[in-house]
This record gives structure tokens, C-alpha cells and sequence, in this order.
């Protein structure tokens, strides 16, 4: 019987990071102090959500993608498959990409980190990494694209209501007059409208 091998996942585009997160990246030193802190991990004690398996993760790629070996040996191959470092699978991909979107970008892991990483900021650009590369987002994401592409805001709230609070603050007199309000520009509207669609044609 033939042993099923799990599907080795794509490259992804780390080019907008700069020198100073992929350095971050490799100063993790997997003490666990993160993991004391993280409220994501009391709620939900899974590995793969706390910071240095998201590093850990990233740390794997980047070696893969950029590993010497690779440049002369075909990793595919069965020589490549000993001794060059192999790029995540498909799952470990996916489950990295869920990982990074289940932070809550509290802070409190750079606070508490002894290499002063700057997690929140490496989160965002590594999230930027995962869409430029075309990994699709989450399905809990989907209905805030689809909202915001009807209503301009996540919420599914209405357009008409997104001033209500104005009238609120006025009333308290925390405001002097009513803002007006402003459409969305069509460049910008229509910008996102195409990204949205280059989500959906990932996705599918």
C-alpha cells in the first residue's frame, strides 16, 4: 500500500519584510515566556497559535527558500529529501496563515520577551506575506470582505447609520457640529473591488 505524502505547500513571497522582522524572526529563542501571557493560548492552548510556533514556522520557510543546498540539489529528490531543508506542507501553511489571524495584536508577547521582538508589527507584514503570495483568507474573513464591499464597513451595517454617533456626541456636547458625510472615492472603491475579486480567484 502506498503511502500517501502530503502536498508540499507554495513558496511564499517574504520581500516586504525588511532586514531588521526576518532577523526577528531567527532571534526567537523558543523560551516560552510569550505563551505565559498570551490571553489567545489561555483561551485556546494550542501550540501552533503562540508566538514561537508562528516564528518557528517562518523560520522554516525562509531557510527552505533560501538554502544553499537547494541551489544545486533538487530537493524534490530523494538525495534533496535527506539533506536540503523542505518547505512547509499545504496544511502546515494553513494552519499557519489561522494562527496569525487568531492573535488578538495585544502586545503583551513583546512586552514580555527577553528578545524585545516586535510581534505585532511582524504579524501585520507577515499576514501581508500570506495574501501577496495568494494564500486566501480565512473563512471568518469572508463575510467582513463581502460587507465591506456592500455596506464600506465590516459590520453589515447599513451606510445610512454610520453617522449615528455623531448625533450622540453632539447631544453630550463632545462635538460642535455634525461631520458630513464623505462617499468612499471611486479609484480607491474600485481598487478594492479588484483585490476582492484576486481573493476569490485564489480561493477557487
Amino acid at each position: 500500500m502506498a503511502v500517501k505524502k502530503d502536498k508540499v505547500g507554495k513558496k511564499i513571497d517574504v520581500s516586504n519584510l525588511t532586514w531588521r522582522q526576518v532577523m526577528e524572526i531567527f532571534s526567537c529563542t523558543r523560551c516560552g515566556e510569550c505563551v505565559k501571557w498570551c490571553p489567545v493560548y489561555v483561551q485556546d492552548s494550542r501550540e501552533s497559535i503562540t508566538p514561537r510556533d508562528k516564528l518557528r514556522v517562518f523560520e522554516k520557510i525562509i531557510i527552505a527558500q533560501n538554502s544553499l543546498r537547494s541551489k544545486f540539489i533538487n530537493p524534490n529528490s530523494w538525495l534533496g529529501r535527506l539533506i536540503c531543508p523542505q518547505l512547509p506542507t499545504e496544511e502546515e501553511i494553513e494552519e499557519a496563515a489561522a494562527a496569525l489571524y487568531e492573535c488578538s495584536t495585544c502586545r503583551q508577547c513583546h512586552f514580555v520577551c527577553p528578545s524585545r521582538i516586535d510581534t505585532v508589527e511582524l504579524y501585520e507584514a507577515l499576514r501581508r506575506s500570506f495574501v501577496d503570495s495568494g494564500i486566501p483568507h480565512i473563512d471568518t474573513h469572508i463575510p467582513m470582505v463581502k460587507s465591506s464591499e456592500s455596506y464600506d464597513n465590516p459590520w453589515v451595517q447599513p451606510r445610512a447609520t454610520r453617522a449615528r454617533w455623531t448625533k450622540v456626541a453632539k447631544k453630550e456636547k463632545r462635538i460642535k457640529e455634525l461631520p458630513m458625510m464623505i462617499k468612499p472615492d471611486r479609484k480607491i472603491k474600485k481598487a478594492a473591488e479588484a483585490e476582492s475579486k484576486e481573493i476569490k480567484g485564489a480561493r477557487e
